[in-house]
C-alpha cells in the first residue's frame, strides 16, 4: 500500500474547510512589527465586519465588566489590551475548523474544540510564567489540531477504515499516511501563510526537545495541562509528560508549574464562558 501523502492530495482534502480568518494570519505580522500600535490592530480587526461585531459584543459582556459601553474596535483594544483582543480574534476566527466530528479518529466535535481551546489556554499560561510570546503560543495551541482535521478528511477520501479505539493513533497515522498529524498541521498552516515561528512549534509539539526549542516545549506543556484539566484527547493519554528538564527548557520556573495548572483551570473556565456568548 502506498502511504505517502502528496501535496496535491492533501490540498484537495482540505479544500472545502471553513476558511481561517485572514485577520488571524495578518495579526501576527502586525504584532511582530515594533512600529505597530492600537490603531493598526483596530484597523485590521475592522476588515472583517462579522468578526469585529463579535469582538465588540464580547467586550461589552458582563465578564469584562467595563464601566461604560464600548462602541468601536479601537476602544475595545484600548480597554482589553492587544493580547486579549488577539486571543478573541484567534478563537473566534478559527473555531469553525474544529466544530465537526472526526470519524476516522473517533473524536467528537465538541471534544476537539474543547481540547484545542484548553491546549491554547494551558500553553499561554505557561508562556506567561516563562515570559515568552503569549500570543504566538496561544495561536499555536488553538491551531495545532488542524493536522487531525486534514488527515481525517484524507482518510475519508482514501477510504481508510476508522482507527481501532485501543490502537496507537501514531502507528495508525504512519501506517496509512506515512506522516504524523503534527507534521501535516505544520504543512497546512504553512500553506495558509502562517509564519515559521508558528509552524515550527506545531510540528515539534510531540517531541519538542532538542530541535523544537522553548516555544514547542510550552505547547507540549499546554497539552499536559489540558490532560490534567480533563480535556485531553483519549487517544493521546500518556503521550504528554512534564519532566523537569522539559519544564526548564520551556522557561517555566519549576516551583511555579503547579500554580500554572491552577491558573490554566481558571483561564479555561473564563474562556468557555466568554465564547458561549459569541
Amino acid at each position: 500500500m502506498n502511504t505517502s501523502v502528496t501535496e496535491k492530495e492533501l490540498r484537495a482534502a482540505i479544500a472545502d474547510l471553513p476558511p481561517v480568518s485572514a485577520v488571524i494570519q495578518r495579526i501576527m505580522v502586525v504584532l511582530q512589527d515594533p512600529r505597530s500600535d492600537v490603531d493598526d490592530i483596530a484597523r485590521l480587526v475592522r476588515t472583517e465586519t462579522a468578526l469585529a461585531a463579535q469582538v465588540l459584543r464580547l467586550t461589552n459582556s458582563a465578564i469584562y465588566g467595563l464601566p461604560e459601553r464600548v462602541t468601536s474596535i479601537h476602544e475595545a483594544v484600548q480597554h482589553l489590551g492587544i493580547l486579549e483582543v488577539q486571543r478573541l480574534v484567534t478563537a473566534l476566527g478559527s473555531r469553525q475548523l474544529f466544530l465537526r466530528s472526526l470519524h476516522t479518529y473517533g473524536i467528537a466535535a465538541d471534544a476537539l474544540w474543547e481540547h484545542s481551546l484548553a491546549v491554547a489556554v494551558g500553553a499561554e499560561t505557561c508562556a506567561r510564567y516563562a515570559q515568552a510570546d503569549r500570543g504566538l503560543i496561544y495561536l499555536a495551541g488553538i491551531l495545532h489540531s488542524v493536522g487531525f482535521v486534514a488527515l481525517d478528511r484524507l482518510a475519508a477520501a482514501r477510504g481508510v477504515p476508522p482507527r481501532v479505539a485501543d490502537a496507537s493513533f501514531s502507528d495508525w497515522e504512519l501506517a496509512h499516511f506515512g506522516v504524523s498529524n503534527a507534521v501535516v498541521a505544520a504543512m497546512v498552516l504553512r500553506w495558509w501563510d502562517f509564519p515559521d515561528s508558528v509552524t515550527r512549534v506545531v510540528a515539534a509539539r510531540y517531541r519538542p526537545l532538542p530541535e523544537g526549542g522553548a516555544d514547542a516545549a510550552l505547547l507540549h506543556l499546554g497539552s499536559v495541562l489540558a490532560d490534567r484539566l480533563g480535556v485531553g484527547l483519549a487517544m493521546e493519554k500518556g503521550v504528554f509528560t512534564a519532566p523537569t528538564d522539559l519544564i526548564a527548557a520551556a522557561g517555566v520556573p519549576l516551583e511555579d508549574f503547579s500554580e500554572a495548572e491552577m491558573d490554566a483551570r481558571q483561564g479555561l473556565d473564563r474562556a468557555r464562558a466568554l465564547l458561549r456568548m459569541a
